[in-house]
């Protein structure tokens, strides 16, 4: 979902799990009339699908990969918006937690490395069946929030960084377009949690619909960063 928090999410994932490998034509919208970059028409589905199984490879053979993140991550989440999102002694807990859970003593012992796949519509309708990017998922966490949580984020940014230059939002782009798609695209995951269509969100952890993880960022971001932790742990150990 945009704006639920998913990069941000990420980019901390990262200083946790540090054996990790963080990752023109958009559709007209008929209605609006206007280019669509929140339907999975927008995506170039096969390329991502093609990067996460070289990722995969990679790791397996115990090459060599660069870390890092994407050119329009860097531009949405400055390094130091990132850190003031959780302060270092919580960071330094949930290190600690890490380790206890996996029974090692520093982060050089991890038993795994990760692949962060961080973007809209990895786990929308029919994301199970094959050549999606969804598919390529061992475990997979949906950030989503509340309506107006959401709505407030995403007519707070200025823009958004394509190939062609700044993209703004026309008026009314997330009642008519962003909404609108986020349900049309998720009713299987929304029929089995419905607090993931912008309800009450209580705590940080939801649910789950199969090997994906439902959590808020309604919640304080160290729960949320929490539940997400909590989620690829138990994975893994579900893998044991």
């Amino acid at each position: 979902m945009a704006f639920s928090g998913k990069t941000t999410v990420a980019l901390n994932l990262i200083k946790l799990f540090p054996r990790t490998v963080p990752d023109a034509h958009i559709p007209i919208n008929p209605k609006t009339k206007d280019q669509d970059w929140d339907c999975p028409e927008a995506f170039d589905m096969d390329a991502m699908v093609s990067a996460i199984q070289s990722a995969r490879r990679q790791l397996e053979g115990k090459g060599s990969i660069e870390s890092r993140t994407s050119y329009a991550s860097q531009w949405a989440n400055p390094a130091a918006d990132v850190d003031r999102m959780l302060p270092t002694e919580a960071l330094n807990a949930l290190r600690n937690m890490v380790l206890q859970k996996l029974h090692i003593s520093s982060a050089e012992e991890m038993p795994f490395s990760l692949v962060l796949v961080d973007g809209i519509l990895l786990f929308y309708d029919d994301f199970d069946e094959s050549s999606t990017p969804g598919a390529e998922c061992d475990a997979g966490v949906f950030i989503c929030a509340q309506y107006k949580t959401l709505k407030q984020r995403r007519e707070a940014r200025s823009g958004y960084v394509t190939k062609e230059g700044i993209w703004n939002d026309p008026p009314g782009y997330f009642d008519n377009v962003v909404w609108p798609n986020f349900v049309k695209y998720h009713c299987k995951l929304i029929a089995a949690n419905p607090e993931a269509e912008g309800g009450k969100h209580a705590s940080a952890s939801l649910g789950h619909f199969g090997n994906v993880a439902i959590c808020s960022s309604d919640a304080p971001f160290a729960h949320t960063l929490e539940a997400c932790v909590e989620s690829i742990i138990n994975q893994w150990n579900c893998r044991q």
